[in-house]
């Protein structure tokens, strides 16, 4: 049976509970990735999605999306119709612009080591409903991310 360790991504992208999540908002997109951990001090201290962020974004502004889980296209559009309204707008994006990781990211965080098996993470990722895992060593310290879609290609993968 494979190990994360084979598996997981070593190139992660993470981010500062100090950082501002309409940043983190604009690398998420450009990635293409919905979410990723936090890091303080080297350690996994929590993990940001763009779910928690068009969640937290509605709830303390005056956009609202008009779905019950809100998209970035969702918030776009929501954006664009409150430009018509200039100075509306322009309180609303500083708002935005001064939320941070840590009044967002969840808090905690479901990790695994990186010689645990992928049966292990499968397991971890269905139980808790959750897409990626960061994969840490014994003292947090990110090592790898291990999602969803890196089990299926293992499994697909398998010789």
């Amino acid at each position: 049976m494979k190990k994360v360790r084979e598996v997981m991504n070593k190139d992660v992208v993470y981010f500062s509970p100090d950082d501002s999540i309409f940043e983190v908002a604009k690398i998420l997109a450009e990635l293409d990735i919905s979410g990723g951990p936090v890091v303080e001090k080297g350690k996994v201290v929590g993990v940001i999605t763009l779910s928690d962020i068009l969640r937290y974004i509605s709830i303390k502004t005056s956009i609202e999306p008009k779905i019950i889980n809100p998209s970035l296209s969702e918030l776009i559009l929501r954006l664009l119709e409150l430009g018509k309204n200039q100075l509306e707008f322009k309180k609303e994006m500083e708002k935005i612009k001064s939320f941070k990781v840590k009044d967002v990211m969840t808090k905690k965080v479901i990790t695994i080591h990186p010689d645990a098996d992928l049966i292990e993470a499968a397991t971890l990722l269905e139980k808790h409903k959750i897409n990626r895992l960061p994969v840490v060593d014994k003292k947090g310290r990110l090592k790898g991310i291990i999602a969803r879609a890196d089990l299926v290609k293992a499994i697909v993968m398998e010789d």
